[in-house]
Order: C-alpha cells, then sequence, then structure tokens
C-alpha cells in the first residue's frame, strides 16, 4: 500500500510547516497507522520551534512523539495487532505514521483518542515521581504548573503525597492545580516565606520535582528542600544556572539531584525506582483509563492539522492559558 502522508516540520528557527512525503514499504515487524490525535509536548517543540539554548538540533526537523492512531497495514511478522485495533505510540506529528508494532499499544475501546494522546507525556513525569521514592505521608512540591508539572502533581498525590504541593508565578495555572487536587498553591516568589510558616513543613519539603526547565528554579526548589531531600529535575532546562552555589544549597544539605530525563529509564529490565519506558507507558494509559489522574481539563486547545501555524505561534507565546494542545488529523 502506497502512502503519501502530510508530517509537521520545523523547517528553521520560528518556522514550522507541512510537508508531504511518500512512506516506505513496511518492515516485517512494523505496522501502518493513520492517524487521530497528536498532542503537542510544550516544553520540547517549543524549545525546538524557538531553538532555545542547550538543544542540539538541525533543521528541518520533524517534531512529537505522543500519537494514536488507527491500523491499517501490519507486516508480515506481527503478532497482537491487526487492521482496526487503535494504538498509542512515541511518533511524530503526521497523517500516516509506520512503527515497530513492539513500541505500539492497544487501546481499549472505552479509551477516549485525546485522553490516550497523554500517555507519553504522563509516562515522562510518572518516572521523575518513581526516581524520587516518594513515601506515602511525605508532602512533595512540584514548581511548574505547566503541562508535566501538573501531571506529575497528580502523579504525586496518587502515590500518596501530603501535603501535594504547586508553585508557579502565574495564579491562572495555581488555580488549575487547586482543581486537580493540589493541597497547597504558592506563588513562586512566597515558596520561602510558606516554607517557614508552615509548621509542618518548616524543616523543608522532602521531595521537589522542578518541571519549568527554567535554570534559575533550581535554586528556589532547593531552598524549600529538607535537609536530606530529594529533588528531580523534571523540566528540561535551556541554559546554564550562573552563581549558583552547590556547596551551600546541596553539599552541606545532603540533597540528592535526580536527572529525571525519560531518556535515563532503563531499556530491557526494570528495577525498583527505575521501571522501562514501555513500563512507565503502560502504567500511564492504566492510570488515564481508571481515572486516577485526569488529562481531560489538561486539554485548553485543539486545532485541525491544516492550521498548525496558529498552534505554534501558540506555543511559541508561552500564553499561560496554554496546557494541553491536541491536534485533530480526521
Amino acid at each position: 500500500m502506497s502512502i503519501v502522508c502530510q508530517s509537521i516540520i520545523v523547517a528553521a528557527p520560528g518556522q514550522v510547516r507541512l510537508e508531504s512525503a511518500e512512506l516506505p514499504p513496511l518492515a516485517a515487524d512494523e505496522v501502518l497507522i493513520r492517524t487521530n490525535k497528536t498532542l503537542i509536548s510544550p516544553g520540547t517543540e517549543r524549545a525546538l520551534l524557538l531553538k532555545l539554548p542547550g538543544l542540539a538540533v538541525q533543521y528541518p526537523k520533524a517534531t512529537g512523539y505522543s500519537h494514536v492512531g488507527e491500523v491499517i497495514e501490519v507486516g508480515s511478522a506481527v503478532d497482537g495487532l491487526t487492521v482496526g485495533d487503535r494504538v498509542a505510540s512515541r511518533s511524530r506529528h503526521a497523517s500516516h505514521v509506520i512503527a515497530r508494532a513492539e513500541n505500539c499499544h492497544k487501546l481499549d475501546a472505552n479509551m477516549n483518542d485525546e485522553e490516550a494522546t497523554f500517555f507519553q507525556l504522563l509516562a515522562i513525569s510518572l518516572q521523575a515521581v518513581r526516581k524520587t521514592r516518594l513515601e506515602v505521608g511525605e508532602a512533595a512540591a512540584v514548581i511548574g504548573a505547566g503541562l508535566v508539572g501538573l501531571l506529575a502533581l497528580q502523579v504525586c498525590r496518587a502515590a500518596g503525597a501530603l501535603p501535594a504541593i504547586a508553585i508557579d508565578s502565574d495564579s491562572r495555572r495555581l488555580k488549575r492545580a487547586e482543581s486537580l487536587g493540589a493541597d497547597v498553591t504558592i506563588q513562586v516568589d512566597q515558596t520561602a516565606e510558606f516554607a517557614q510558616s508552615a509548621s509542618a513543613l518548616s524543616q523543608g519539603v522532602p521531595v521537589v520535582i522542578e518541571a519549568t526547565g527554567n535554570p534559575a528554579a533550581l535554586e528556589t526548589a532547593c531552598q524549600i528542600a529538607a535537609f536530606g531531600g530529594r529533588l528531580a529535575l523534571l523540566g528540561s532546562s535551556r541554559g546554564a544556572t550562573e552563581s549558583f552555589d552547590f556547596y551551600k544549597q546541596v553539599h552541606k544539605r545532603g540533597l540528592t539531584l535526580i536527572g529525571a530525563h525519560i531518556s535515563t529509564t532503563y531499556r530491557l529490565a526494570a528495577a525498583p525506582g527505575w521501571w522501562t519506558q514501555r513500563e512507565e507507558q503502560c502504567a500511564a494509559l492504566r492510570l488515564i483509563q481508571n481515572r486516577r489522574v485526569a488529562v481531560q481539563p489538561l486539554i485548553t486547545h485543539r486545532f485541525c492539522f491544516q492550521d498548525i501555524e496558529a498552534a505554534y505561534e501558540l506555543l511559541a507565546s508561552w500564553d499561560p492559558d496554554a496546557i494541553g494542545i491536541v491536534i485533530d488529523w480526521n
């Protein structure tokens, strides 16, 4: 079956377009998928669009890794997937994609396409919280109430964090965090005052998740962490952190800094606190399907694939009201 697909391409910094290309024939272990929905990853795709510091990339560049669609052809060696199955995969923004069958997750009939697109960003947030070894009853603070931060906040709650604290500079995002179950919401410039005045947290917060990707937020994260606390760097930092005193902020306070990029997950076998990426994805889909993590309230914008320029203009503007941006390919 010969297929010409349309893909979203970042042609150069600030320039995005649809590009057509014919897909190659299927390998024996692959499936051809017609796309239903994809989800923009705000931090990664904005960094690519604007060529932010810390990103090594050559343009033009395809983008996206949160994909849901319907299988329309299977390779000769594929077992477990058939034509008509809906699947989630880490495929790019495109009308049709080819993926290895082992990298696809078959979706249940009651799984909504839009909700399923969140599986990879939830897996990213999930592995960060897991690596902190959060214990039931421990306080946890998430700095940044954007998409991955709000997902991480809900994972902290599901893991037993008490209180679950959301920290951000934008009051609208904090209001959204409160609606999703945050026990406490704090403006970023009031974090030190809160930690000192709250009797239960006067010694700091045991678990801190930094979800902004802003290098300056590392200092805030260390300031509110308890002695011996665990700090997961979930947001992909863009640029250098200047004038940071590691001796004072980290070394003397016994903090553990955890690099929590999804690429650090184990490849073949899991260990306690370190699951494989596929296992994290499966767990994410179960959390969504069983309503342990709410993703529908995170959808703030929907665009038809023909309107990608408007979608990426919104992304570039960093509008605080833009959280989950879904692209419809039907």
